[in-house]
């Protein structure tokens, strides 16, 4: 956790915006360690995404961390690919493992680039193959290469501020708008 915050300095007064959050767990741990102005949490599953499943989350966090959440979260179930958030919003884009899993992936990229404010960080961790093409575990879909995947957001509008391997098999990517 230490060296996800780390590498994703966001301010208390940041907007973050995750897509495809799943159920929002990776990202309530960060607010609640690290906080921000607001977090929006968006996928489109209804059944995974739910303000139940969001508040036991921080009540949990709360109370492995012995911290209160200060970071208001905002639930929207919705695609990806098609946002509602309002253009330049966002300080900060979160995707956890999930851009693999996204369907029209150069669809989700542009709303990304849209909703983001210039300046404002995009931050990818991402399970990647190696030296041979891998399936993720979980969902089955093909995982990116590295290198693929720094070109498919280069040629996406966004730029390159760092990378670093986050542990054998996954990386953290950081672009900005």
């Amino acid at each position: 956790m230490k060296e996800l915050l780390k590498f994703t300095p966001w301010k208390n007064t940041d907007t973050l915006v995750s897509l495809g959050c799943g159920s929002g767990w990776w990202e309530i741990n960060c607010v609640i360690h690290q906080p921000a102005g607001q977090l929006i949490l968006v996928d489109q599953d209804f059944q995974i995404l739910k303000s139940e499943e969001v508040g036991e989350s921080i009540v949990y966090f709360e109370n492995t961390v012995h911290a209160k959440n200060k970071t208001a979260i905002l639930i929207k179930n919705e695609d990806v690919s098609s946002l509602t958030l309002e253009s330049e919003m966002a300080d900060w884009i979160l995707i956890f493992n999930a851009l693999h899993e996204f369907n029209q992936i150069s669809l989700v990229l542009k709303e990304a680039f849209r909703i983001l404010k210039k300046g404002g960080q995009l931050f990818i961790e991402e399970e990647v193959s190696i030296s041979a093409p891998l399936l993720h575990e979980g969902c089955g879909k093909k995982l990116f290469f590295t290198e693929e995947l720094i070109n498919l957001l280069v040629t996406s509008g966004f730029e390159m501020v760092d990378k670093k391997q986050k542990d054998a098999k996954a990386i953290y990517l950081l672009f900005k708008k």
